[in-house]
């Protein structure tokens, strides 16, 4: 059974940013998915600023997300930040992380030559009218 773990934003991004390369977070928060009493994904929201905010995430078992998951997630910047757009920046050889925010409805926006050295960043874009997962029925 999933469990989300809110209110405890330093240890998940702490378990998130030791998952990802070349990442510091700072004045940001997280929502952890637990299963079976164990951290198995963590998504960190940052860069606040103008009705966007950046999203991280970290995952480590592919059954971490279920319905109830998927709207928490992503409730907290359209709905409780007001935010209008998420953004998530991948590297571009991340081909599997790539593929599952497109699979969640994200869309390519662009590229950022040798973000990561040698490696470019791929930019990924949701806006809140595109959001499958928090639309009222």
């Amino acid at each position: 059974m999933l469990k989300l773990l809110l209110s405890n934003d330093a240890y998940v991004c702490a378990w998130v940013q030791a998952r990802l390369d070349n990442i510091n977070f700072r004045d940001c928060k997280a929502i952890g998915v637990m299963r079976d009493s164990r951290l198995v994904a963590g998504i960190v929201y940052h860069n606040l600023r103008d009705g966007q905010i950046e999203a991280s995430i970290a995952v480590e078992d592919k059954r971490w997300a279920n319905k109830s998951v998927l709207y928490a997630i992503f409730a907290y910047p359209f709905k409780q930040c007001s935010c209008h757009r998420v953004l998530v920046t991948v590297k571009d050889n991340n081909k599997k992380s790539i593929r599952l925010a497109k699979k969640m409805g994200f869309k390519v926006e662009g590229k950022l030559r040798q973000m990561f050295p040698p490696h470019d960043a791929v930019l990924l874009g949701m806006l809140k009218d595109e959001c499958q997962y928090i639309k009222e029925k």
